[in-house]
C-alpha cells in the first residue's frame, strides 16, 4: 500500500493529538502534538487540531516547498468511515458521540480527510510495516489511557459493523461488583488494564516515570495486577479469534520485558492448551504507527 504523495496525519487519542506529515519514504516530517484538552468539547478540540495541521503544512512547506493535498486521521471512538461521524466515544472523549470529525476537519483544512479508528489504524501500520508482518490473523491491544483493540484477520484489517470491531476495552471481567465503566457498565477490561489506571493506583505522577520505576525493578503491584487482567482478558478473546500472534502497543511498551512476561504468564494461565503458544508480542513502530496508519487508509480510501 504504497504512499505516491505526502499526506497530512493526525492521531488523536484522550490524552494527546500527534500531528506531521508522512512522506512517500514513509518518514513522519513537521511532528508536533498537543494536550487534547477532551474536556472542553469535540468543536474547541476540533478547531485546535486544525490549527495544529495549518502550521505543520507551513512547516513542511517551508521545509521542502511541496504541498499537501490530503490528510488522514486516526481518532479514538467508533467511526463512520463513510460520513466521519464519531459513532461512539468513551468517557475519554465527552460530547464526541455523533461529532461530524471528518467534515469539520476538511473544511477547516480545505482538503479531502480520511478518518479511522486510532487502534485501526495502528494494526494497519503494523501489518504492513511492524510486528504484525509476519501474521495473516493478529490481534493488536493498545494499552494505554483507554484500551482498545485491532484486528486483522487474512491480511486485510477487520472494521465489523459500523466500524465497532476491536472494542475489546469493553470485555467483561467482572460483571457483578466491578469497578465502573463507560454507559453504566460495570467490570471492563478497560478500567482494570489501562496505564492511567495504573498510574492513579500506583501514586506515581505519570506512566513514564511509573515506567522508570518499574523497568528498573520497582514492585508496583498496581503494574502487576493490570498484567494480571489483562492476561485473563486477552484469553477470552484468543478464544474466538486464535489468533498466530497478540501484539500490545501503546504507552503500556514502556514497561518493557517485565510487563510483557506477567502478562504472557496470566494470559498462558488462563488459556486452553491449543492456545498457550500464541505469541505475545510488543509493537516496534512506536508514537509513530498511529500517524503512519492513518496516512496508508488515507492511501486507501482517497487514492490521490
Amino acid at each position: 500500500m504504497p504512499l505516491r504523495e505526502p499526506t497530512l496525519v493526525f492521531d488523536i487519542g484522550g490524552t494527546k493529538v500527534a500531528a506531521g506529515v508522512l512522506t512517500p519514504e514513509l518518514s513522519v516530517r513537521q511532528r508536533r502534538e498537543i494536550a487534547t484538552q477532551a474536556a472542553d468539547g469535540p468543536e474547541r478540540v476540533a478547531a485546535r487540531i486544525v490549527a495544529l495541521g495549518r502550521e505543520v503544512l507551513t512547516a513542511f512547506a517551508g521545509e521542502t516547498g511541496s504541498q499537501v493535498r490530503r490528510a488522514g486521521v486516526a481518532s479514538a471512538g467508533q467511526i463512520d468511515r463513510a460520513t466521519g461521524v464519531v459513532r461512539y466515544a468513551t468517557f475519554h472523549l465527552p460530547g464526541w458521540i455523533g461529532f461530524p470529525l471528518g467534515e469539520r476537519l476538511s473544511a477547516g483544512l480545505e482538503m479531502p480527510v480520511a478518518i479511522d479508528n486510532d487502534v485501526n489504524c495502528h494494526a494497519l501500520a503494523e501489518a504492513v510495516l511492524g510486528a504484525g508482518q509476519p501474521f495473516r490473523c493478529f490481534l493488536l491491544a493498545a494499552v494505554g489511557t483507554g484500551v482498545g483493540g485491532g484486528v486483522v484477520i487474512d491480511g486485510k484489517l477487520y472494521r465489523g459493523r459500523r466500524g465497532g470491531a476491536g472494542e475489546i476495552g469493553q470485555v467483561m471481567l467482572e460483571p457483578t461488583g466491578g469497578r465502573p465503566c463507560s454507559d453504566r457498565l460495570t467490570g471492563c477490561l478497560e478500567v482494570y488494564t489501562a496505564t492511567s489506571v495504573m498510574v492513579q493506583r500506583s501514586g506515581y505522577a505519570s506512566v513514564q516515570a511509573m515506567a522508570a520505576a518499574y523497568t528498573a525493578g520497582a514492585a508496583i503491584p498496581a503494574v502487576e495486577e493490570a498484567a494480571l487482567w489483562l492476561g485473563r482478558g486477552l484469553a477470552s478473546i484468543a478464544h474466538v479469534l486464535a489468533p498466530e500472534a497478540i501484539l500490545i502497543g501503546g504507552s503500556a511498551v514502556l514497561l518493557g520485558a517485565r510487563y510483557l512476561a506477567a502478562v504472557q504468564q496470566s494470559f498462558v494461565a488462563h488459556t486452553l492448551p491449543s492456545h498457550r503458544e500464541i505469541p505475545l508480542l510488543f509493537t516496534q513502530l512506536g508514537a509513530d504507527s498511529g500517524l503512519i496508519g492513518a496516512a496508508l487508509v488515507a492511501s486507501e480510501e482517497l487514492g490521490l
